[in-house]
């Protein structure tokens, strides 16, 4: 069993990374020397001396394009495109020779902790998406496709920005939606424009039922911010709450990060998601609805197999500093990110049926969650 098996969970995780995140505190980074020395990449410090925005009419930006790590941002292929997604979390540059940080898993190559471009760590880029690929070389642009025909987006919505490109403000809010099938019928395609209205899904609505009420996943604006025109919340710990079959998944996802340049007045261009996931905790979560998966996966030692490859992906701790001697407990993760603005939503989808769980009723035993869809 390879983990290419996991791959229509993997791809629907990766699509809906963010539409369920809720803020918790701010960001941290740990320090420590490197094999190589230097500082790691880090998003734009505050803008020193800047007043706090001013705070109005709120601005929605639908994600358009997602890039997990094996094209540019201009959709070239390559083998090190994953180098450039995501931020320097551990504060270490990390080569496979370097000894001051944890330990991998057993089985798992000294090449899985190898840090891309200025210390991005980035396993799910270096070394699970060369594994989805392989039986699924489309698993990116479908991913897109789903954005642009409507499938599903997610949404930043910000108070603060303005059209200055160059804007530096402290203090702006935010929040996200998830957005929905854009048309219920699958009729209509959305333009990315200000008359985009896109549904949004329930699920991170406070009260579960109004737009007005916001969303469940606020930013803190004493970490939210725009520097020299580009956007930048951080959180020490978000939520994830993905949707496989109509079950809840949720998860941390720690030393979060997402930023975007404001490149014009409507586009959100050059965004960054990072951040790391507990492996045991991504494991159990995904133990719990592997039957939504795939058949095979109800049988234990089948997704133990599985299990093993996520854990062969830790590259990181999940909490706290990466230490030499202790286990590598965390995959980071880095993704990339186009979003155009779009009409303030309006209207709110509906919340889908679970599936039946082939796992304890047979006759729907063969059902495998498409790759490029929400819980419907």
């Amino acid at each position: 069993m390879k983990l290419q098996r996991f791959l229509p969970v993997t791809a629907l995780c990766v699509g809906l990374f963010v539409a369920t995140v809720a803020a918790q505190g701010c960001s941290s980074s740990s320090s420590g020397t490197t094999g190589t020395g230097g500082a790691g990449l880090k998003p734009p410090a505050p803008p020193a001396g800047a007043a706090a925005a001013t705070l109005g009419t709120a601005r929605t930006f639908a994600l358009q394009k997602l890039f997990l790590g094996g094209t540019d941002r201009q959709g070239a292929p390559s083998d090190s495109a994953w180098k450039s997604y995501g931020y320097d979390l551990d504060g270490k540059i990390t080569t496979a020779k370097s000894t001051d940080v944890c330990t991998l898993a057993d089985g798992a190559q000294k090449a899985a902790q190898t840090d891309g471009t200025q210390g991005t760590d980035n396993a799910f880029g270096e070394t699970i998406l060369p594994i989805i690929t392989s039986v699924a070389p489309t698993a990116e642009t479908d991913i897109s496709k789903s954005l642009t025909d409507g499938s599903f987006t997610i949404m930043i919505d910000i108070q603060g920005l303005t059209d200055d490109t160059a804007q530096n403000n402290i203090g702006l809010s935010g929040q996200i939606f998830a957005g929905g099938a854009y048309s219920a019928d699958k009729t209509m395609v959305p333009a990315f424009d200000l008359n985009t209205d896109w549904p949004v899904r329930p699920e991170l609505l406070t009260d579960g039922k109004t737009i007005a009420g916001g969303s469940k996943v606020q930013f803190d604006p004493a970490n939210t911010y725009v520097a020299a025109g580009q956007f930048v919340t951080q959180a020490s710990v978000i939520k994830l709450a993905l949707s496989i079959g109509g079950i809840g998944l949720e998860l941390d996802i720690k030393s979060a990060i997402i930023t975007f340049k404001h490149s014009d007045a409507h586009t959100a261009d050059i965004g960054t998601i990072s951040g790391i996931i507990d492996t045991e905790q991504l494991i159990e979560g995904l133990r719990k609805v592997a039957g939504r998966i795939q058949k095979s996966l109800c049988e234990g030692s089948a997704f133990e197999q599985i299990a093993q490859e996520i854990r062969q992906a830790s590259d990181i701790m999940s909490d706290g500093p990466n230490l030499a001697g202790a286990k590598c407990s965390g995959i980071s993760i880095g993704l990339g990110f186009l979003a155009k603005e779009v009409k303030h939503p309006t209207k709110v989808g509906d919340l889908g049926v679970p599936s039946p769980d082939p796992c304890t009723t047979p006759a729907d035993a063969g059902t495998t969650m498409d790759a490029g869809s929400t819980d419907q």
